[in-house]
């Protein structure tokens, strides 16, 4: 972090300074806390302490950081300080990366101040390693200089994320056993130019000390930039330590041999990561499937001299891991002919992917798409990079966004300044609730107040509901979004336009996901004109939920419905919470499955914990004391 820069929260992303930009009175944020981070900790109460170097390894040391999430692999690492993930990296070696930015194992920032403290930031410290003693497989004995032992790395600058300043770096040291000292090897510093944020260099540090031919070795990365929050961001990628030297063909060998996919399965859906089920079944087939993707793309790479005999096989499976279709091209030298050592895609067709049953509810199921290569025993490399999936989501919301944010978007220096988000209903509905994803940043903006608009056109500019006097909330350990239920039924149909105004000319720090590219839907107005959102591709994190009271399943009364309990988040992953009940009239709630077993029976309270349930559908009775119950649904998603 530049510290000439102490206002460094209120700057554009390295690529957006321009004076264009700023007229245009749009900022993306760097996140000030890693919402992913706080999520994996409440489902993994662990200890993000460092782990103790009790063991020590054999080379090779290989680590594409794809075997793991958010923290990387215990068996092979000392520390739990970077983000391990695969949406902040653009065009990564294999998929998986290990983020190094100003947040700690916690997902917290160093140094929580709105400042612009600078130090050292991310540690990855390897276990210790036999640098000396060759293993008993390789025939024992020990190794010398002329084994040429290497340590290889690809590093990628900014990605997605914040751009590392020129007085900003990323470091290599090795341990000497012996003195037991730490000494700088390799390092980088930062500066963004000529598009080389999208780019992952290629880095051979060869071990020519002997000094560091010895049992105990070890390696670490430091970063050093901002402390205060997902900034400087540096990205690390298929770390090896390996004797390059062969024997067999007496030279260096310092290639990979992997097939591995470079990034994550995607939605199958034209636009869209979620749309209620009952919207899409409520289309005859022609237009279910224009609901759909024309095709599927898989991005992988060949780091690989030979034609393998590898193609891809792609399943999906519903709810209840049943197979419903499969698609791909199997075995027979597809990389044939193919570039090697860059990164590549393959498109399939796509056709007749989601049968209309079975589903969890009348409007929410989701589907889980599989994506793998054919022949997988014959693949080089290493094997965690040779699969990936997606859960395709058909909840009861509208959805462009994949559910995590890059960075945060602002309206500044804005009074009144509103942004919207366009989405075309596909059967007439009512909109219950509106959810939007606040970031958390240095500067805490949920006492600011603004007001949730719906409209049916921004050109004129027709209003047709609004909710005033709300105020941002962080909800980070659901990944931030936070759920608006509306004081009425809004019924909508075909275009509308969901978004707010905000009072004050403070930025709300509305989350937006680079990984994928709404910008045609985004709009905002600062000056009495709608302008397309051009700041940055990606997607506002707000999705409007659908579905009105008829949709709830199981009311014993459909007279008694001034009470109108709303369960909310709903979807959810870890709690849940009842609208306008009121507890002098609720004496408890169960909750059941479908057949009607009973889960759970607890008295009323202001939140109800679902961190034991397993993922499903289920019924919450409401029993009240005059003797009424009312039931709803409630869809528990993947912890």
């Amino acid at each position: 972090m530049n510290p000439f820069f102490p206002f460094r929260y209120f700057l554009l992303l390295g690529l957006f300074f321009s004076a264009q930009v700023m007229a245009q009175q749009e900022q993306l944020v760097p996140l000030n806390s890693n919402p992913v981070i706080k999520k994996y900790i409440l489902n993994n109460p662990v200890s993000t302490n460092k782990i103790l170097a009790v063991d020590t390894l054999d080379i090779p040391f290989v680590d594409d950081f794809s075997g793991t999430e958010v923290y990387p692999d215990a068996n092979l690492w000392l520390d739990k300080l970077v983000f391990i993930n695969d949406d902040f990296p653009r065009n990564p070696f294999t998929i998986g990366v290990a983020t190094f930015d100003g947040l700690d194992a916690y997902g917290n920032a160093y140094v929580n101040t709105f400042s612009s403290a600078q130090g050292y930031c991310d540690t990855l410290t390897s276990k210790p390693i036999f640098l000396l003693t060759k293993p008993a497989s390789s025939g024992g004995g020990q190794y010398s200089i002329g084994d040429s032992i290497t340590l290889s790395f690809y590093y990628e600058k900014k990605g997605w994320g914040d751009a590392p300043d020129t007085n900003d770096s990323l470091l290599l040291e090795f341990l000497d056993p012996v003195t037991t000292l730490w000494s700088r090897q390799w390092f980088k510093v930062g500066g963004v130019f000529g598009g080389n944020d999208t780019v992952f260099s290629s880095v051979q540090v060869r071990i020519t000390n002997p000094a560091f031919l010895a049992d105990g070795f070890q390696f670490r990365f430091r970063s050093y930039g901002g402390q205060t929050g997902s900034l400087d961001q540096w990205h690390l990628d298929y770390v090896r330590l390996y004797k390059a030297y062969n024997n067999f063909t007496n030279q260096m060998d310092t290639t990979i041999t992997d097939i591995a996919y470079t990034l994550p399965a995607a939605s199958l859906l034209s636009g869209f990561t979620s749309i209620p089920w009952d919207h899409f079944t409520y289309l005859s087939n022609p237009d279910q499937q224009a609901i759909i993707k024309d095709s599927a793309t898989v991005n992988y790479r060949v780091n690989s001299s030979s034609n393998e005999d590898v193609g891809f096989n792609n399943r999906i499976y519903d709810y209840v891991e049943s197979l419903v279709y499969s698609f791909g091209i199997t075995n027979g030298n597809i990389f044939a002919g193919r570039p090697k050592n860059v990164n590549l895609n393959y498109t399939f067709p796509l056709s007749g992917l989601f049968p209309n049953t079975p589903s969890l509810t009348i409007d929410s199921t989701f589907f889980t798409y599989k994506t793998y290569f054919s022949n997988l025993s014959s693949a080089p490399g290493i094997k965690t990079n040779d699969t990936v999936f997606y859960k395709q989501e058909f909840y009861n919301y509208y959805s462009y966004d994949d559910g995590t944010a890059e960075v945060g978007y602002d309206l500044v220096n804005a009074p009144n300044g509103k942004l919207a988000m366009q989405f075309d209903i596909i059967k007439p509905d009512t909109l219950r609730a509106v959810r939007f994803m606040f970031l958390q940043q240095n500067l805490n903006v949920s006492n600011k107040l603004f007001t949730i608009k719906i409209w049916s056109s921004l050109s004129p500019e027709t209003l047709i509901y609004q909710e005033t006097n709300q105020k941002p909330v962080y909800v980070d350990t659901i990944n931030g979004f936070a759920t608006y239920v509306l004081d009425q039924i809004v019924p909508v149909s075909g275009t509308i336009y969901v978004g707010f105004q905000q009072v004050l000319p403070d930025g709300l720090h509305l989350g937006f996901d680079r990984n994928t590219n709404s910008n045609s839907k985004m709009f905002y107005n600062v000056n009495g004109s709608w302008i397309p959102v051009g700041v940055a591709t990606g997607s506002f994190m707000i999705r409007p939920v659908m579905g009105d009271t008829s949709l709830f399943t199981g009311i014993s009364n459909p007279e008694i419905m001034a009470n109108d309990y709303l369960l909310f988040p709903n979807p959810t992953e870890h709690y849940f919470s009842i609208r306008n009940a009121d507890a002098t009239q609720v004496e408890n709630i169960v909750i059941t499955d479908l057949q009607g077993k009973e889960i759970s029976k607890v008295p009323f309270a202001l939140a109800f914990s679902t961190v034991d349930f397993i993922p499903g559908i289920y019924l919450v009775k409401i029993n009240q004391f005059d003797g009424i119950s009312i039931v709803r649904k409630l869809i528990i998603t993947q912890h």
